[in-house]
Order: C-alpha cells, then structure tokens, then sequence
C-alpha cells in the first residue's frame, strides 16, 4: 500500500462498546468548544439517547453547535415529542432518507455509518449506535462492538464529509492528497485513511481496500463480522490467502439479532471450513462488530458489514491504520475475543447440520440474496 494516500493522525485508539465508548463520547461533547457532528444509524428513545440529547442541550448552552443527523429508518423509533424536545433545545436535527418523500416511500439507501467529531479535532468513528444494547451495565453485558478514537490532520477529512452530509449539497471529495512528509512519522503520528462506501455516488473504498487487503496478505488475516455474507470477489481472495498459507480467522455472533442472517452465514460454514479458514463463534452476546486486521501492520474498523447491503445500499464509514503498534494492540484484542469463543471444526459443524438445517441455510441464504436484490432494484430507482 502507497503511504502517501494515507492522513496523519497525532492519536488512534481502540474503544470497546460500554462504558468504555460512551465515557469517551461523552467526554468529547463535554470537552467541545465550537462544534459538534453527530451522525448515527440508530439515536434510540431509551435511557442512553435521553442522556445523550441532556448532554448535547448542556452544550448547545455553552455556545456549541451541534448537529445530529441520524437514519430515518433506523431511528424511526424516535417520535414526533422527542424530535420537538431535540430542536426546542437548540440542537439542529435532521433525518436521512425520510421513509416517505413526496409520492415515493425510500427504503433502499440508509445512512449506516456512526461518526462524532468534535470541534475538527477528535473523533470516533465505529459501528457502535446510540442504544441501550451498546451502554449496559452491571450485570448484564453490552452487545461486542467497536470504535476507533481518531485525533490530528484526518479530522479535516472527516469535516468536510459529515458537513457535505448533514448539507445534501454534495458529498465527500478530498480537496488534495495528502502525502507523508515527515520520514520519521512512525515515532509520532500513525498513518490513517476515511475510507467510504457510497455505490450510488461510486464509492467503493471500504469493499476494495478490505478484498485488496485480504488479495495481498502474506502471514495473517482476523476478521470479526456481525453480518457476514461475503460476495464472490471476498470468498476467491479468502480462499486463495489460505491456499498460500495465510492463517485466516473469522469470528462470528453464536447467536444474531437478525436470525436470518445468521442461518445464511452458516451455509457457508462447510465452505470456510473446506478451505482451512478457522471460524469462531461469540456467544456471550450479541456480536455486532467489523473489524479485520491484515498481517503485523493493517487494521479497518467502521461500519461497513461483508456483505451486499453495505456494498451497494448503505453509505459506510471505516477507518484505515497502517501501523505495527496499533495493528499488533487490535490482533491482541481479537486473540482475547477468540479465546472466549467456541470454534467451529469440521467435525463439530457436519454433526449440528441435519438435513433439516441444511435446508434452514440454504433457503435463508436464497431469500437473502432475493432480498438483496429487490433492495438494489428499489435503490436503483430512487
């Protein structure tokens, strides 16, 4: 990979959904002195999204601008009395794709990414949605998903795509590329890249960079994926890394939110399996995470699920690390997720499959793929 597409960054960090993330989002709108951008598939109507518009009204009272742009179909629960709360307290709101426009009802393109950027300064950038599910405490266990903490020049980047969101007037460009021009980077700053998937606009970074990543692997690749359905570029590069002796594991929710999804994953189990790549089951919780690691130097963390609905459908966000620290903490972090996980052998999958459950996953994996393709054709349209 070309280091000179890369940004700098004076920070990365990982974050863990819980307490770990929403302590650290809520220090960043706390800290904010001009601006805060807010963009989310899901901002619920539960005790986390309450916590969150008090926070955003005390900063709006500080002389902060805030603007919260969340999913119209994700954040439907949302309801007319607390979307009037919101505005009344100063906080710009507005809805992505309204379900309902005109004469048209849109359900195909959805803004899946979940981005909070302070002040051009600091950000984080994830999977991890504004709900409950992400925030518990005590005794029960948030659902497993993560972040990055981003500080320095990538911020800029980051402005210009959430404001050209939140406007409608136009989307993501970068206005230059941004060489690596001090040759001791690696001691101070840490190469990053905003990589986006936006089909209709013709972005497809996240969905290259992870297949060209995995297409010129040399010693490893972890995958962790919530919904994973990987298309037929992904499973040649997958296949064709572990024929070259790349050691390749995916970590995959034991139980889903969407069971659908899940009994399509696994009729590609038999596959996986039959081409050496090691599958990992995460049982503790819901699973909701993306995050894949390359070789000792290459992490991509964000939204963006393996499969055609990020791909063609939903505007995704990932971030792109090319560092061997931070590369080196996230694989640690993905080995200790492995070591709670139940792995799936050979032997172990071929006595769970009856001829019933092979029928489960092969007809959910059919009406998948037609749902898929009813989505792309509404999208398509719209």
């Amino acid at each position: 990979m070309k280091r000179n597409s890369y940004n700098l960054a004076s920070c990365v960090k990982l974050v863990k959904s819980g307490s770990e993330f929403f302590e650290e989002a809520y220090r960043i709108i706390s800290n904010s002195q001009q601006s805060i951008y807010l963009q989310t598939y899901i901002f619920a109507n539960d005790c986390t999204g309450q916590e969150t518009i008090k926070l955003l009204a005390e900063t709006v009272k500080r002389g902060v601008e805030v603007f919260l742009l969340v999913d119209a179909f994700g954040s439907h629960e949302l309801g007319s009395s607390t979307i009037r709360s919101i505005k009344e307290a100063g906080i710009n709101f507005r809805t992505y794709s309204p379900l309902f426009s005109g004469l048209h009802i849109r359900f195909g393109r959805r803004l899946h990414h979940k981005i909070l950027l302070s002040d051009e300064k600091e950000a984080l950038i994830g999977g991890i949605n504004f709900d409950n599910h992400y925030h518990l405490t005590g005794k029960d266990s948030p659902w497993l998903d993560y972040a990055v903490y981003v500080t320095g020049d990538i911020c800029a980047d980051i402005s210009v795509m959430c404001k050209h969101l939140w406007t409608g007037k136009g989307y993501f460009r970068r206005k230059k590329k941004h060489a690596l021009l001090d040759p001791d980077y690696e001691t101070n700053q840490v190469a990053v890249k905003l990589q986006q998937n936006d089909w209709l606009n013709r972005k497809q970074g996240i969905s290259r960079s992870l297949n060209n990543s995995v297409r010129h692997s040399r010693s490893s690749v972890v995958i962790m994926a919530s919904y994973f359905l990987p298309g037929r570029r992904m499973r040649r590069s997958l296949k064709n890394a572990s024929k070259r002796k790349v050691k390749v594991k995916i970590i995959l929710p034991g139980k889903s939110d969407v069971k659908l999804i899940k009994y399509a994953t696994e009729y590609w189990y038999a596959w996986m399996l039959r081409n050496n790549i090691e599958l990992y089951e995460w049982n503790k919780t819901i699973l909701h995470g993306k995050l894949m690691t390359v070789d000792n130097d290459w992490v991509s963390v964000g939204s963006y699920n393996i499969n055609h609905l990020s791909h063609f459908s939903s505007i995704e966000t990932n971030l792109e690390v090319k560092d061997e620290s931070f590369a080196n903490k996230v694989k640690q972090e993905l080995e200790s997720i492995i070591n709670q996980c139940t792995e799936v052998t050979p032997d172990e999958n071929r006595k769970r499959m009856s001829i019933l459950e092979k029928f489960i996953h092969w007809s959910s994996f059919e009406l998948i793929r037609f749902l898929f393709s009813l989505q792309f054709a509404i999208l398509s349209k719209e």
